[in-house]
């Protein structure tokens, strides 16, 4: 089943865009907005560590925090200034559009403690070495290509403050027991298939994309490695079932979450694949139903990764 950390945009090669979905669709947008509104409950957003004191650094404060990839409106890095009025929080994007919409967004709120700064991050931190208290992202296997982690992973870990928390949020599992939810989700990763390969024939140099459809499971188990080679330490994992089976809270936000995401991508699939517009809107229809049925039942795994620079204390 398609997730929240499904690769669905284009990053590297110092562009930024759409690889199956456009980032800066207006739909796409509200969809991801909406997605953050319907994880926050579920993972305790926006920053439960600040409250549970689980790190803590040999430095003066305000806490300094770093939202990778801030997305459009920048709504964590708002809502953690929002909950926490003594913490500087930066929100940094590849995509300008967004960091002017965050920018407003946060001068709509009177918001004095944060900044939204363009940055292509995946590829360098423009930051002073060790600075920030505390490093976030969320899904950004969206559009980091498996082998781009080690860049940015050795980055984070050269501009956080001895002792300075990474904090990462991916999606590691995704199941339902619609079937035309599941065939959706085989065919959006057909088409990633296809649309990767053009990629590489585009940019031969670009073998990272190569990895782009590696399983979920198989990515976060790079990144754990990763993050014990380049020499973060106590790091830890902590998984949260997100279920939206019939009955629950999430059953109507993910059944729309998935209207939009399979709506805007029925074009690229009937251009890329064996799949005319009339099959798509049978499917489509069934998925509708079979989400909205009493006996549905569906799960995505969320695992958060705590990851320590050496130095302080832990």
């Amino acid at each position: 089943m398609f997730h929240a950390s499904t690769r669905i945009y284009a990053g590297g090669l110092g562009t930024y865009g759409p690889l199956l979905l456009d980032p800066l669709a207006s739909a796409e947008q509200a969809r991801v907005i909406t997605q953050y509104h319907m994880l926050t409950s579920a993972l305790k957003e926006p920053l439960p560590e600040l409250e549970e004191q689980t790190f803590a650094v040999s430095s003066p404060s305000p806490p300094l925090i770093l939202d990778l990839g801030c997305g459009p409106g920048g709504t964590w890095a708002c809502d953690v200034a929002f909950h926490d009025p003594f913490c500087l929080v930066f929100g940094v994007s590849a995509l300008a559009p967004y960091v002017r919409q965050a920018n407003t967004f946060r001068q709509m709120q009177e918001q004095t403690r944060v900044r939204f700064l363009q940055m292509d991050f995946a590829r360098e931190l423009s930051c002073p070495a060790n600075f920030y208290t505390l490093i976030n992202g969320r899904f950004l296997r969206t559009f980091l290509a498996h082998d781009g982690w080690s860049r940015l992973l050795q980055e984070c870990l050269r501009v956080l403050r001895p002792g300075g928390l990474l904090r990462l949020t991916e999606c590691t599992a995704a199941t339902s027991n619609s079937p035309a939810c599941e065939l959706l989700s085989h065919y959006c990763e057909q088409t990633l298939a296809i649309r990767t390969q053009t990629l590489l024939a585009q940019h031969t140099e670009s073998s990272q994309e190569s990895s782009a459809l590696a399983s979920a499971s198989s990515q976060h188990e790079h990144l754990l490695n990763l993050l014990h080679e380049l020499g973060y330490c106590a790091i830890a994992e902590h998984n949260t079932v997100l279920d939206f089976s019939a009955g629950t809270l999430y059953q109507a936000s993910m059944r729309t979450n998935a209207e939009s995401f399979f709506y805007q991508l029925a074009p690229l699939l009937c251009q890329t694949i064996d799949l005319t517009p009339e099959r798509f809107t049978d499917l489509f229809e069934r998925m509708r139903a079979e989400m909205s049925a009493p006996t549905f039942k569906g799960l995505w795994t969320l695992s958060r990764v705590h990851a320590y620079k050496p130095g302080g204390i832990q």
